[in-house]
């Protein structure tokens, strides 16, 4: 680690990494994966390719020649890489430590080339959800129950397909609110979304089960990942195979969606949730704009995002009428003043 009245000129790289990486101990295993892989690799490459093993060496050629080496990369992992090791720079020059004086993945022309592969967040039209229902009846009788009620439940929640793989039957209150445990974050969801009717009519039809909606059960009813997940530890260890367990779930999904003859994520229900409720129900207001969509901060809390920028950074640019319909709020104000002393 980085000691305490070291110069910053003698700061080594890899002690750099492993006091930031230190610090992400409480987020979820597969970010400080994430994080871990793209700092190493780009560390190992910096030293192989230029000899360079000291923090302030590191200058934004060295980026660009690291991306350009990377051909078979994809747009998407380069972006994704490029935020890490613009978080890990970005913390190495923060104020309470300052061990560089800026960041070498600040460049503009980076920032540009990574502005080009922010996609567009489209939810599925009334249409392709009435396709997609539809869809569902062409599975086998346990399939179809399976994915009508992993579907409604993402359309009516938000739900990630993690959170949905492992819902448990005691989330559902008896005001038929779904008070869950988000698995990325390791918090209860901010907000606990009420579900309609015809989501608890699809999970109603599920087979009976102790603990999970979509898992079997088991001698031990999950006990030792279901307690950790409470108490805000690590889910995904003590899950047996729960990558698999995401993976079949995900697949089913998926395989509904392309049966209705349609591209698409499980994410792209969650984005479905999330712009539905910004711009509400189709009332439309006498100034010709949506009249009863969700405000930012409680669409934030249903998505259990852990700050309402990130909402808003997901969905605002592509939600247009809601920043028209929040400005135009002012509309409520009501001052008890005689209108004379103002002209």
């Amino acid at each position: 680690f980085v000691v305490a009245g070291t110069p910053k000129e003698a700061i080594q790289l890899k002690a750099a990494a492993s006091e930031f990486l230190d610090s992400k101990n409480e987020h979820a295993s597969s970010t400080r994966h994430n994080y871990t892989r793209a700092i190493s690799e780009f560390l190992e490459y910096l030293e192989k390719a230029h000899g360079v093993t000291l923090l302030k060496d590191v200058q934004t050629t060295h980026v660009k020649a690291y991306f350009n080496d990377r051909t078979k990369w994809r747009r998407n992992t380069k972006a994704s890489v490029l935020t890490y090791l613009r978080v890990f720079f970005n913390w190495c020059r923060e104020e309470e430590r300052r061990w560089i004086d800026y960041s070498p993945v600040a460049s503009k022309d980076l920032a540009r080339g990574r502005s080009k592969i922010e996609r567009k967040r489209t939810p599925f039209t009334p249409e392709e959800i009435t396709k997609i229902l539809a869809a569902i009846e062409l599975l086998s009788e346990e399939d179809r129950n399976r994915a009508r009620a992993a579907i409604l439940l993402m359309l009516y929640t938000g739900m990630r397909i993690s959170d949905l793989t492992f819902v448990e039957r005691e989330y559902l209150t008896d005001d038929n609110l779904l008070d869950y445990h988000v698995i990325k974050t390791r918090r209860p969801i901010s907000l606990a979304p009420e579900l309609h009717q015809c989501v608890l009519d699809a999970l109603a039809k599920l087979p009976p089960s102790r603990v999970y909606y979509f898992q079997p059960d088991r001698d031990d009813d999950y006990e030792e990942a279901r307690a950790a997940l409470k108490d805000g530890l690590e889910f995904q260890p003590l899950m047996p195979d729960y990558r698999k367990r995401v993976y079949l779930l995900t697949e089913l999904v998926l395989k509904v969606v392309r049966l209705a003859g349609l591209r698409g994520t499980c994410h792209k229900f969650r984005d479905t949730f999330a712009m539905n409720m910004l711009l509400g129900d189709g009332t439309i207001g006498e100034d010709g704009l949506p009249a009863r969509g969700a405000d930012l901060y409680t669409v934030s809390r249903l998505l259990g995002h852990s700050s309402v920028e990130i909402t808003a950074k997901h969905y605002l640019k592509d939600v247009k009428e809601y920043s028209k319909r929040m400005s135009q709020k002012t509309r409520v104000l009501v001052y008890r003043f005689p209108l004379t002393l103002v002209g």
